[in-house]
């Protein structure tokens, strides 16, 4: 199994770890130079994708950019028929995604988009037992990332809305710069969702109510909290490597098409 991780900065160097961990064979590309100098030599490395891709047999590419560069990167790895997973958001344009999908679709291979928190002790150990009838959420982070608030961290519990109770459909979004709040609906339940970078606390934080009380969801401890007392801990999966080994093995368009009908949402408000 040879893989090749597009981006070795922030987010790309936990994937080199995670894939060295993983024994897989990788193959570093960085247009920055620097940034591939930070890695260990025993990585066969490149600056340019054309030629690492001319070069290498790739069977998955993994890639961690800037979201604008994902699918104009994606695509050249498809026409080569290798399977690809591109980090969040995967584009700012549905119809670039749509594209992607309908291109990896005609090649035979697959276009998967990161849902890292999909692995998380709390989403993998939840039981949906009671119905849930609103969602209230908190992603309220130190720092910033790409574009804004809205796109870099709503996302994350926007696919998870998503794969827990349906589609998402937004009705309203309010930006206040740092922070933003969006209302929306799934077909089982409506949600508040609450967004923020460069806030002076941490806080990522569900709050699943159901006529048996709320369940609470913490994100940065992964624990579970239901109505009965019940606490169910972390445990201790690491939830890139499952992400990444779960690709490789059981790939699937599941993440892209989830992903698509996010974008079709944010385009409404963008």
């Amino acid at each position: 199994m040879r893989i090749g991780i597009v981006g070795t900065g922030n987010m790309g160097s936990h994937y080199v770890k995670k894939a060295d961990i993983l024994g897989y064979d990788t193959v570093l590309i960085d247009k920055d130079e620097n940034q591939l100098k930070k890695h260990p030599d025993r990585f066969k490395k490149y600056t340019d994708l054309e030629e690492a891709l001319k070069n290498e047999e790739l069977d998955f590419l993994f890639i961690a950019t800037d979201p604008r560069s994902h699918i104009p990167l994606a695509k050249k790895a498809l026409e080569r028929e290798i399977n690809v997973m591109v980090e969040k958001p995967p584009s700012i344009d549905p119809l670039q995604l749509e594209e992607a999908i309908d291109l990896a679709q005609r090649k035979n291979v697959f276009l998967g988009v990161s849902e890292i928190e999909l692995r998380s002790s709390s989403i993998r150990n939840l039981k949906k037992e009671d119905k849930v009838y609103q969602v209230e959420a908190y992603r309220l982070n130190l720092r910033s990332g790409y574009i804004n608030p809205f796109y870099d961290l709503a996302w994350h519990d926007l696919y998870i809305f998503s794969y827990l109770f349906g589609d998402v459909k937004i009705k309203k979004v309010i930006d206040k710069g740092n922070i933003f709040e969006v209302f929306g609906e799934t077909p089982e339940n409506e949600f508040f969702l609450q967004v923020a970078w460069n806030n002076p606390y941490v806080r990522r934080e569900w709050i699943l109510k159901s006529d048996k009380g709320n369940t609470i969801l913490n994100f940065v401890e992964d624990l579970i909290k239901y109505p009965s007392g019940e606490v169910v801990q972390k445990d201790n999966v690491d939830k890139l490597e499952l992400m990444i080994k779960e690709f490789i093995q059981n790939p699937s368009f599941d993440s892209s098409f989830r992903a698509l009908n996010i974008l079709k949402e944010f385009k409404k408000f963008s």
